[in-house]
């Protein structure tokens, strides 16, 4: 719980290379939007990452990790994702 009374959601973030086209790099988004609404994970958007080592990177933010999991099983990595990684950001109560 934050300090405030609220509940405490962590960020998620999916960092992963494309290496198909634009058109089904939408289409991969339609599922996880879809997969989102029907689990507890809200889906923040995409977004095009800075890092050196990674094309993009998709923001999620879900009360438990568990949720995101579920979430994911929803769909299917493609194969224009030749691969990725997570990162999980825990609120701090300072």
């Amino acid at each position: 719980m934050f300090a405030w009374g609220k509940a405490s959601e962590m960020l998620i973030l999916l960092y992963f290379d494309w290496v198909g086209c634009s058109k089904g790099l939408k289409e991969w988004e339609t599922q996880i939007i879809d997969a989102c609404e029907k689990t507890d994970v809200e889906y923040k958007g995409l977004y095009g990452s800075m890092n050196l080592k990674w094309n993009y990177v998709s923001i999620f933010e879900a009360e438990a990790y568990e949720s995101f999991l579920a979430m994911g099983k929803k769909v299917a990595r493609p194969r224009k994702m030749p691969h990725n990684i997570v990162e999980v950001l825990l609120p701090q109560n300072l």
